[in-house]
């Protein structure tokens, strides 16, 4: 028992040391997501063109600027079909459905906005995915980027949108994994405290300068 604690106490969650870890204490049952493939993906979309609305205050020329920004994105699974052999089985083709709400900002030549509207980008991503049945798909999305655009004719804002998809398969899962049982807390560091200033400063008011009439 003293042996066991002392390992639980010396050991603290961080990288091994050069010489390795040491053995595991005992084989544990833990309750997880199990991730069973991880990829990216990066894109881009060259002249997505959307309509400026009627709002917007007429005319718009080529020497209005626009600025683009990625504002939401979301992200479903729309179609998982499993893939025929010679693929291992658990794979799958993994049809994404992503809708990319953009806000664009018409600016004047003299800095003032002209109109801020917004619009919506859908598009579909296939993957082939290790996705056997009852994983779930989870995408993310890092990295976006809107821009350089430009606007066409004076009735659509076209740009370039790039965009960067993690995808990964994963389960709630029940493992078996060595372990060295229970984390122990450490004690935590207090971060030193600022000298209170005693006496204050300044003590007393500051004193009248000279009078003229004196």
């Amino acid at each position: 028992m003293g042996e066991e604690k002392r390992i639980q106490v010396a050991l603290t969650p961080g990288p091994c040391p050069p010489q390795g870890c040491p053995p595991p204490t005992e084989i544990v049952c833990i309750e997880t997501l199990k991730v069973y493939d991880f990829c990216f993906q990066s894109d881009t979309v060259e002249n997505a063109c959307f309509p400026i609305p009627a709002a917007c205050v007429p005319p718009v020329t080529t020497a209005v600027a626009v600025n683009c920004a990625i504002t939401n994105i979301t992200a479903a699974v729309v179609q998982r079909t499993p893939l025929p052999a010679p693929a291992p089985a658990g794979f799958a083709r993994v049809t994404i459905r992503l809708i990319m709400t953009l806000t664009f900002t018409l600016v004047r030549a003299d800095g003032t906005t002209l109109c801020t509207f917004t619009a919506d980008f859908p598009f579909l991503k296939t993957v082939a995915l290790c996705a056997p049945v009852g994983t779930d798909v989870v995408v993310e999305t890092r990295g976006t980027r809107c821009g350089p655009c430009f606007i066409l004719a004076g009735t659509q804002v076209c740009c370039e949108i790039d965009f960067c998809l993690l995808i990964q398969s994963r389960a709630l899962v029940k493992l078996l994994v060595p372990a060295y049982g229970f984390c122990v807390p450490a004690e935590c560091v207090e971060l030193p405290k600022a000298p209170l200033p005693c006496p204050p400063s300044p003590l007393f008011p500051r004193q009248c300068p000279p009078s003229p009439a004196t």
